[in-house]
């Protein structure tokens, strides 16, 4: 037991001689105390000319041709971003209809019965996938806020 605290202080007297020897060896000039606040150095940064001769570019036309290339970029993204209402909507079949019916039958019996294990899991994850997407965004808000408010009783560990 000796011999192990002996050779814990050792290495701890070892350890704080090298650290004492690394900051020791650090050259004066990289002192914090010696450097200038940060603001300083940005009023320096930005009181320096800079001469456009000196790069080739002029900086205004330079930011103007930033600008110009944003505001193509963002305007050809607002063209291919339209509504979903402006897409056109293809009428779903009787037998898509059929099967949603079912899916949201399906989706309320799982949930009035209070209890959500592996099977009720997956089987949501099948009949959500049938369903359109504010269908799906609802029947997923129910199930939410009965695990919630405890109508719904998880019995898995796994994600629900």
């Amino acid at each position: 037991m000796v011999r192990l605290f002996s050779i814990c202080a050792l290495s701890v007297v070892i350890g704080v001689g090298f650290g004492w020897a690394l900051r020791a060896s650090r050259p004066p000039d990289t002192n914090e105390s010696a450097a200038p606040p940060r603001a300083q150095v940005a009023q320096l940064v930005l009181s320096q000319q800079q001469p456009a001769a000196s790069s080739g570019f002029d900086l205004a036309q330079l930011h103007a041709a930033i600008a110009e290339e944003l505001a193509a970029a963002s305007g050809s993204q607002a063209r291919n971003r339209q509504p979903t209402a402006a897409k056109e909507q293809v009428p779903a079949s009787a037998e898509l209809i059929a099967q949603r019916r079912e899916a949201l039958q399906d989706i309320q019996g799982m949930i009035s019965a209070g209890e959500w294990g592996n099977n009720e899991r997956m089987e949501f994850q099948q009949r959500i996938a049938v369903l359109d997407p504010e269908q799906a965004r609802q029947a997923l808000q129910q199930v939410l806020i009965g695990l919630n408010n405890g109508t719904i009783h998880a019995l898995t560990k796994a994600p629900l």
